[in-house]
């Protein structure tokens, strides 16, 4: 299990444990901020904004990580880089009209 080539290239069962609670841990701080926003009054705007910084580093650890991208060719790491930038653009944008 451990002298595989497979294990070494993508990864240790521990290590993939730790993306895993790490990931739940940063869900868990989602669902707290989103269940406390009357209690604590938080703004929308910091609402919104604190939750897609969550999100956003989910999104880079799941892609990176879960989906092997650092293994993978330019090409296809910029598909996602531009994806991101992209729907990053058209949320903020809508954002920006909503207000």
């Amino acid at each position: 299990m451990g002298g595989t080539a497979d294990s070494h290239a993508s990864g240790s069962t521990t290590l993939y444990w730790v993306f895993c609670v790490i990931l739940c841990l940063i869900t868990a701080i989602e669902w707290g901020i989103f269940e406390m926003r009357e209690p604590w009054n938080i703004s929308n705007a910091l609402l919104i904004a604190s939750l897609s910084v969550c999100s956003l580093i989910k999104f880079v650890m799941v892609v990176g990580w879960y989906m092997h991208l650092r293994y993978d060719i330019r090409m296809l790491k910029n598909v996602f880089i531009f994806s991101l930038l992209l729907a990053s653009g058209v949320f903020v944008g809508l954002m920006l009209l909503m207000t």
